[in-house]
């Protein structure tokens, strides 16, 4: 038991030493989202309207207050095939294009892009499943690319 209290004790100093912070925390962003509009893929839609409900009244002293409108979509192509013709790898690319405006006009217009590989499953299921949990991962990454570059609009 005495074991146990030293390594929950060395490990509280040794996480408030370290230096760690809270990347994505919403007292680190200065801005606020009064409105947005999305468009496009309906999976990739839902995981952006998560996001921007968050920062809606986020923040009573921020700097600026965006209206983000966002068009979203989904390619799957195929890499490779065998000798049969069946798909052997499949490419997933997720592109959002955010335009964000500002008492009416136009700040910024930015396409965000990510894509990844992977292979063919026998089961069509398991294939949707995980092409369903690629697009949520995919589009978490860019969810994060877009908060900081939102940050960064002064």
């Amino acid at each position: 038991m005495r074991i146990f209290k030293i390594i929950l004790i060395s490990l509280f100093f040794l996480q408030t030493s370290c230096g760690y912070k809270i990347v994505n925390n919403l007292d680190n962003f200065r801005f606020t989202i009064i409105d947005h509009k999305l468009t496009g893929e309906k999976k990739i839609n839902n995981l952006l309207d998560k996001n921007f409900k968050r920062f809606e009244d986020n923040n009573p002293r921020s700097k600026s207050n965006f209206i983000v409108h966002a068009n979203s979509a989904s390619n799957r192509s195929i890499i490779s095939k065998n000798s049969s013709g069946e798909a052997l790898s499949y490419n997933l690319k997720i592109t959002i294009v955010i335009e964000v405006y500002e008492n009416n006009n136009l700040v910024n217009k930015t396409t965000f892009n990510e894509n990844t590989t992977f292979d063919n499953l026998n089961s069509k299921f398991e294939l949707k499943q995980y092409e369903n949990i690629l697009i949520q991962d995919l589009t978490e990454q860019i969810i994060f690319k877009i908060n900081n570059k939102l940050n960064s609009i002064k």
